[in-house]
């Protein structure tokens, strides 16, 4: 059995960002670091890609040039109910990004491999077993074990099933599918990037979006819809709201493939942590409000791998303190603000409430969003 002082499940941007902010902080730790990997990169990611100005922030000062990879900058973001709201404008690295998760992805495991943190790919884990002194980490290859164990293997998460077994956390679930540009008889902008929140008239708590992407070097859109499942609601099917919608703009939704996925809430009473075991990324939780993933994720890399170090220098590996370390740290005071505003948000039900918070209040949105929402980095 092979034994490794920190040992990542996920090599996804939770992952990755841990193990190179271990190298930033403490080179000694991240030369007896293993990620392990159930896929090979470049790998499929379900994931709109969208990327807000903090997680630049977060890469630049891991000293990574973003423009290594491919992306495609937003211009405007619009927020609409019916058909009215209000657009931000983003400019250089104020700007909303998007990038394909796989190759995002696969650029940030290249990185942590050449700075010296050993990646094991197609090496799938099957159970986490924590005990006094170390964590077995149980693979279809055989077994490991670490003094820390940093569970960043995604939505369903194994790691998480192993210390919160009982716990029910709520979910958003989500369709997504990529599609040729928009043809001209489309309202939308090729540059711009929309999220319509009318299907909370349906009885979806959620929206509808659709912005540019590169897939393999070629100019795409990527449609989307979410239900965040707040408050009190029957699971509407989400199909036909997106597939009406899409064909507003010309598309029929049956020519192209769609995929599914859910993903846990970020929450103040999710499990963090358990001795010997930290989570990151989707396996703690993610904002509901935006439904931002990989910002947040290169966040959480960094305050894990904080305790991490402060845990091998004070020899006390409980991580009774990591829940407060999140939720004091800039990054979690954001995501709590953002989890009171999507409640609040989600809750308006009745079209004329919603009506008046998009069309009457979206002027102060900017404000709001930069304020309170945004800028933790």
């Amino acid at each position: 059995m092979e034994t490794y002082d920190v040992i990542i499940v996920g090599a996804g941007p939770a992952g990755t960002s841990t193990a190179l902010h271990l190298q930033q902080l403490a080179p000694e730790l991240a030369e007896r670091t293993l990620i392990l990997e159930k896929s090979r990169h470049p790998r499929t990611k379900l994931c709109g890609g969208g990327i807000l100005p903090d997680g630049l922030r977060i890469l630049q000062r891991l000293g990574l040039d973003f423009n290594e990879v491919p992306y495609t900058r937003i211009l405007r973001a619009h927020f609409e109910f019916d058909g009215r709201g209000t657009a931000l404008t983003g400019e250089g690295a104020e700007s909303l990004h998007v990038v394909l998760r796989e190759d995002l992805d696969a650029w940030l495991a290249r990185k942590a491999q050449e700075r010296g943190v050993t990646l094991r790919e197609e090496t799938p884990v099957r159970r986490i077993i924590p005990g006094d002194s170390f964590v077995t980490v149980v693979t279809a290859d055989g077994e490991y074990r670490a003094r820390v164990v940093v569970g960043a293997d995604g939505a369903h998460s194994v790691v998480r099933r192993a210390i919160a077994p009982h716990q029910r956390v709520p979910y958003s679930r989500a369709l997504v599918l990529w599609v040729p540009p928009e043809p001209e008889s489309s309202s939308h902008a090729p540059e711009d990037a929309y999220f319509d929140f009318t299907c909370i008239r349906e009885g979806v708590p959620g929206y509808i979006w659709d912005f540019p992407i590169l897939v393999h070097g070629q100019p795409m859109r990527c449609w989307g819809i979410t239900d965040n499942g707040v408050g009190p609601h029957h699971s509407r099917p989400l199909r036909p709201l997106l597939a009406r919608e899409m064909a507003r703009h010309g598309y029929r939704l049956e020519d192209y493939p769609l995929y599914g996925e859910s993903v846990p809430h970020f929450g103040v009473r999710n499990v963090f942590s358990a001795p010997g075991v930290l989570l990151v990324g989707d396996a703690l939780g993610v904002d509901f409000l935006y439904g931002e993933g990989i910002a947040p994720a290169l966040g959480y890399g960094q305050l894990a791998a904080r305790a991490i170090v402060d845990a091998f220098a004070e020899g006390d590996f409980s991580f009774r303190d990591y829940r407060e370390r999140v939720l004091q740290s800039p990054l979690g005071q954001v995501l709590r603000r953002r989890a009171l505003t999507a409640s609040l948000i989600f809750r308006l039900r009745h079209p004329a409430m919603q009506r008046f918070f998009w069309h009457r209040l979206g002027q102060h949105l900017r404000t709001i969003t930069e304020r309170y929402l945004t800028n933790w980095a």
